[in-house]
Formats: C-alpha cells, structure tokens, sequence
C-alpha cells in the first residue's frame, strides 16, 4: 500500500508535476507511481488541449489494462463536464473514494459523485514503463 494522504491540500497548477509547487491531475497519478516504484512519462498536456490528451492515450493504449472493477491504487479516468472525451484522472483509494487533483487542491470524491463521467479503471501492465 502505498502511502499519499500527505498529498490532500496539495495545491491545484496545470501541469504541475511537484508537490512542492503543485500538481495537476496527471501529477499526482505521476507521484502515486513513484512511490510505488514506477516511472510514469511526464505528459505536460495542457487541460484544454483535449486532441492532445486523446493522442497521449491512444499512443499509450498497449501500456494499461482496463479493469472490470476498482482496485486501490488505479487510475480512474474522467470526463469534465462538457466534454464528452477523457480529460481528467485520479487514483483510487478505495471504498468508493479516489483522490484527484482539481480546482484549488487535491482532494478526496466519491467515484459515484462523478456517475457517468467515469471513463474506466486501468493500472499499468507489468514491464510497461520502467521501475524506480
């Protein structure tokens, strides 16, 4: 298990990959695998740039099994609120509880506050991306 509850209240910047200066969504699934010993690319995608963020995932397909149901540690994927694509991820904790980065500061959410803007569960396949 590892642990993150140190990183609630880290602050909300876009494209923020350090949690000294703050993180953004994909940031914290970045810091969550790297203290799980996994190197995660870096990605610096802007928000709005949602043809960017769809071309990430879809180069990055072959890399991350898609899970039937949660398990604590994977990545949740999103949808904002109007936008009908992937644009936003957190890691589940469990309980029916994940941890992202929005607004002003990462914070915990009930994955069912989200209902249909929940894109899937996925973690990344054994060997895909090197260890720490």
């Amino acid at each position: 298990m590892v642990n993150i509850d140190d990183l609630i209240g880290v602050p909300y910047v876009n494209g923020g990959r350090d949690c000294e200066t703050g993180l953004d969504c994909w940031g914290l699934v970045r810091e969550y695998y790297r203290r799980a010993g996994i190197k995660l690319p870096k990605h610096l995608i802007d928000i709005k740039r949602v043809d960017a963020i769809m071309a990430e995932i879809d180069s990055n397909k072959h890399k991350w099994l898609e899970l039937e149901t949660p398990e604590v540690g994977c990545v949740v994927l999103l949808r904002l609120i109007g936008n009908p694509l992937p644009s936003h991820c957190g890691i589940y904790v469990g309980y029916g509880e994940f941890m992202h980065a929005v607004q002003t500061a990462v914070q915990i959410d009930r994955v069912s506050r989200w209902g249909p803007r929940v894109i899937g569960y996925f973690k990344p396949k054994e060997g895909a991306y090197p260890h720490v």
